[in-house]
């Protein structure tokens, strides 16, 4: 009878918890600015998150008004701007919508470094200290979560058979590093946003452009461009970052609740894209199952062993030292021991 009175107890104290922890869920409907509406990270991801997922797990208790860059008709640099502002409470960064602290933000993504999504997802998680110190101290926002975009390849008007035919190209790029890539072939490099890059190609404005494999095929390059040449440059690896005062604000038990949804959104974010990388490129090329409409007929190009060797070289000799030079000698040392050292890289400005 002592023993089942005990029991009993222990339940009613262990449900008294849980509903003290409920109670102490704030009731709060956030302002969301998320990526592009027509992509798969804002249909299978964002709108779910926070108009499904995170209301379920706090009993209905938090949710999120969430808008595209798309519909806001934002070019991204803005975001941050914003968030620090307070017109949004959280909102998702890409590195290239950085503009103070870029070079340290660009560590994560540097063109050419990664060639893997876990490799990708160890650079970023390896230098989330420093971005966690940029985006406070310069932004007002702390990191909560990661995500990614497909492999990042290059689309092009007419046949391309290899590195050496990207010379005299000029190719829309998004950031430094990249154009820095670009430049290292021999090309030109063209800023260009990414909804303005369709007519660009058409037009001749651009000879190509690179993109992930699932965007291309939903913004339609496959219409504008020839050749899908497959060389790897990054995966735009990207975070989900909050106003440290809208952060501050809340309760204890509602930013236990946002993190732990955070790190299952983030682990979902990177399987789901990873994913569908060759289901972008069938979807481009036609070349294997495409679920997501009429497929593409791009012409795909598989690197050699010649233009990997190429790529690693102009990493190498121009885009590290580049990169270096921009964010200076302590912050390049920092990701060379951090970063680099794992991967048989070195960051130093000539």
């Amino acid at each position: 009878m002592r023993s089942m009175l005990a029991a009993v107890a222990a339940a009613a104290s262990m449900f008294a918890v849980a509903g003290a922890q409920a109670q102490a869920i704030d009731q709060k409907k956030f302002n969301v600015v998320g990526t592009w509406n027509f992509l798969t990270n804002w249909k299978a991801l964002e709108v779910p998150f926070w108009e499904k997922e995170l209301p379920d797990a706090s009993g209905g208790k938090l949710s999120g008004n969430i808008k595209s860059v798309t519909e806001l008709n934002l070019k991204g640099t803005e975001v941050l701007r914003l968030l620090k502002t307070g017109v949004y409470d959280f909102a998702a960064a890409l590195p290239i919508y950085v503009d103070d602290g870029a070079a340290i933000v660009e560590a994560v993504d540097i063109a050419g470094v990664a060639r893997t999504f876990k490799m990708s997802r160890e650079i970023i998680d390896g230098w989330m200290p420093e971005m966690q110190k940029v985006m406070r101290e310069r932004h007002g926002a702390m990191v909560l979560g990661t995500f990614t975009w497909p492999e990042q390849n290059f689309y092009c008007r007419g046949d391309i058979a290899s590195v050496a035919d990207l010379k005299g190209k000029k190719i829309r790029v998004q950031g430094a590093s990249q154009a820095d890539l670009v430049k290292g072939f021999g090309a030109s490099a063209v800023t260009i946003a990414f909804g303005e890059v369709v007519p660009a190609l058409e037009k001749g404005v651009v000879d190509c452009g690179i993109t992930g494999t699932m965007p291309a095929y939903k913004a339609k390059w496959h219409d504008v461009t020839q050749t899908l040449f497959r060389l790897p440059v990054g995966f735009t690896a990207s975070v989900w970052v909050v106003n440290i005062r809208a952060w501050e604000k809340l309760s204890p038990a509602t930013q236990d609740v946002i993190k732990k949804e955070m790190a299952k959104l983030s682990d979902k974010s990177w399987k789901m894209v990873e994913e569908e990388t060759d289901e972008g490129v069938a979807c481009t090329t036609g070349q294997g199952k495409c679920t997501q409409g009429t497929p593409g007929k791009l012409k795909l190009v598989k690197p050699t062993e010649a233009d990997q060797k190429a790529r690693d070289q102009v990493l190498n000799d121009v885009v590290l030292p580049a990169w270096a030079g921009r964010c200076g000698a302590e912050c390049a040392s920092k990701w060379t021991d951090t970063i680099g050292k794992k991967y048989g890289l070195v960051a130093k400005a000539k």
